[in-house]
This record gives C-alpha cells, structure tokens and sequence, in this order.
C-alpha cells in the first residue's frame, strides 16, 4: 500500500477515496497490467485525544460508486463495520475492532450521530 511492495505483489488502496487522491492514476501508471484492488474504505485514522470523525454513509457510498465507474475491479467491504471478525473467525480470544467511527457498528447498529 506505500509503494515499496515486490514486483510481483498486487499493489492495493487504502483511503476514503482511491479516485481523488490519485491512487487509481498512479496504479495506471505503475500497474498497468495488474487489477485495481480497493481494501480498506472506511472512516479513516483517529488520533489519540481527537474528536472522532463520523464519515457519512453517502460520502462512502459514493467513493464506491466512482471507484468502480473508474475502473476498479474489486472493492472490500469488511471496513463497513470496523474490520471486525465475528465470532471466532480471527482466533479465539483476538478482538479485532479497530474502527468504530464507520457506517455499521460492531453489534451492527447503524452509526447515526
């Protein structure tokens, strides 16, 4: 996701917007011959003592919608709610929450502030 991968590693994005941040121009430039893989689209970093920023649902949607119009060939939803691994999915004990300022949160209610 920074550039330094392998040549034969899938360069993928992580943003609020692959499109306008220049990620898909980029790929294009550099990948021509691999797929454009969107991985994590969510509400983005919190820092430490920071209010949190609440992404609308609209907002996402639409990075998604122009993603694909744009030629993105896949687009992960695990971010929608938090990157979260129900159940024992991940491992027994491993809570893996780590984004609670998206659309859907962990116990699936929808994120209306």
């Amino acid at each position: 996701c920074n550039g330094l991968s392998a040549n034969s590693t899938i360069e993928t994005c992580n943003s609020c917007n692959c499109v306008d941040d220049g990620w898909i121009d980029r790929h294009r430039r550099e990948q021509p011959d691999k797929p454009m893989i969107f991985t994590e689209n969510e509400g983005w970093f919190q820092q430490w003592g920071a209010a949190i920023a609440i992404r609308t649902t609209a907002d996402l949607a639409y990075s998604v919608a122009e993603w694909f119009a744009a030629g993105g060939s896949y687009h992960s939803y695990y971010m929608w709610h938090g990157g979260n691994n129900y159940g024992h999915t991940a491992s027994s004990g491993v809570a893996t929450l780590y984004a609670d300022d998206v659309i859907l949160h962990a116990d699936g209610t929808p994120n209306e502030p």
